[in-house]
């Protein structure tokens, strides 16, 4: 456990490195259109891989006990928002894009934190900008073709009807609720 000064002195520091993210954030919003365009992509890079490794350090404080739920879950809110920013600029810009899309594929590599995020960002992008996938070029036709494949499997537009009969048989029914390891899981409520 760290001393008291030592804890007071990591805060500050990681305080002071947030607020430096947070100046480079600025900069970057600042940078007027055209003028020095690749320092621009560089900059934002290095900001997402800092959020990235930041996002890692507080959910190890949190499981550590270093930091409150309340603390950790403001700055996973922070960190969230700079994220979908830089994903917009990604989306607009097929360069930066191609920049980010290494540091989500290794973020989601890691296994360090939920995925899911990541791979919607990465397959945005890809699907956007046509970026590959290990050789495959990800095409757009494939969301047509997710959506039929739903529609063949449910019947969309009665699928409120559908849901509101299944609670109702449910509440009927008064099914226990989840055994055994799956009551502590989050994911199932």
């Amino acid at each position: 456990m760290l001393s008291p000064l030592k804890k007071g002195l990591e805060e500050r520091a990681w305080r002071r490195s947030l607020k430096e993210v947070a100046k480079e954030v600025k900069n970057v919003k600042e940078e007027p259109d055209g003028a020095d365009l690749e320092k621009a992509r560089e900059r934002t890079k290095s900001i997402l891989r800092k959020i990235l490794i930041a996002d890692d350090v507080v959910g190890m404080k949190f499981r550590e006990g270093e930091m409150s739920r309340e603390e950790a879950s403001k700055l996973c809110g922070a960190f969230a928002k700079v994220i979908d920013g830089i994903m917009l600029g990604a989306l607009k810009d097929r360069e930066m894009a191609e920049g980010v899309v290494p540091l989500l594929q290794e973020k989601i590599d890691e296994r360090k934190s939920d995925p899911l995020p990541y791979q919607h960002f990465l397959q945005m992008l890809r699907y956007k900008h046509r970026l590959g996938n290990d050789g495959e070029v990800q095409d757009a036709t494939e969301i047509a073709e997710a959506l039929d494949y739903i529609k063949s499997r449910l019947d969309l537009d009665n699928i409120r009807e559908e849901k509101a009969e299944l609670e109702k048989e449910m509440r009927k029914a008064e099914r226990p609720g989840p055994a055994g390891g799956e009551q502590e899981n989050q994911m199932y409520g």
